[in-house]
């Protein structure tokens, strides 16, 4: 099994920590789209010239959301999606939700701290308004780990989801807006004390 990635990539962390929880055996195939074009061996794999990408022993599959799925589906134990139904579908509406709605709020937090012509065109308000929205979605979350250890029941593909993003908060002068709420805090806490973030972790940046 091989996983195209990057060492300072968010959203792939993902994947290796699903692959950690299940105990997969895997390969980094270390993968820089930031300061070169995709190769064309690359694009074959992904058309988008997008990370991450699994090899699966010959099956390709790219997009985080579709891997973990297909992880879930594939290698079933330990289960990271609880069994009844209106569970599961909590944890994909929050999937979804650390997918779609963070990452706008991210872009505009990290523009200036990119390095020239990574990030996007910013002002001072739009940089706010991101420290705003992330503020906001920290609220959703304190509030859906309220008399709970974890986002849906035990930790679930809802927490491997959303874990890159909190986890680096503290990297990027946000971590007060995490020891703010009592309930992300803890949860913050749990999720660096599992041996498959302790494993995964993302180097300091250079």
């Amino acid at each position: 099994m091989k996983l195209y990635t990057h060492p300072f990539s968010i959203v792939p962390w993902r994947v290796q920590i699903a692959l950690h929880e299940k105990g997969l055996e895997y390969e980094i195939v270390e993968t820089d789209l930031y300061s070169r074009p995709a190769t064309a061996g690359f694009l074959a794999l992904n058309p988008f010239a997008q990370i991450p990408v699994l090899d699966d022993r010959g099956f390709v599959i790219a997009e985080s959301m579709a891997i973990l799925e297909y992880l879930e589906e594939r290698y079933p134990s330990p289960q990271l999606l609880p069994e009844d139904v209106q569970s599961r579908a909590t944890t994909r509406q929050l999937m979804c939700w650390g997918t779609d709605y963070w990452p706008p709020a991210w872009k505009k937090w990290m523009a200036p701290r990119l390095p020239r012509g990574l990030g996007d065109p910013w002002t001072d308000e739009s940089v706010e308004q991101g420290r705003s929205d992330i503020a906001a979605h920290l609220d959703v979350l304190e509030r859906q780990l309220q008399d709970r250890d974890w986002l849906v029941g035990d930790f679930s593909l809802a927490d491997v989801c959303y874990a890159p993003f909190v986890l680096v908060l503290d990297r990027v002068d946000l971590g007060e807006e995490v020891k703010r709420r009592e309930n992300v805090d803890a949860w913050v806490a749990r999720l660096n004390a599992r041996d498959s973030i302790v494993h995964t972790m993302m180097p300091p940046s250079p």
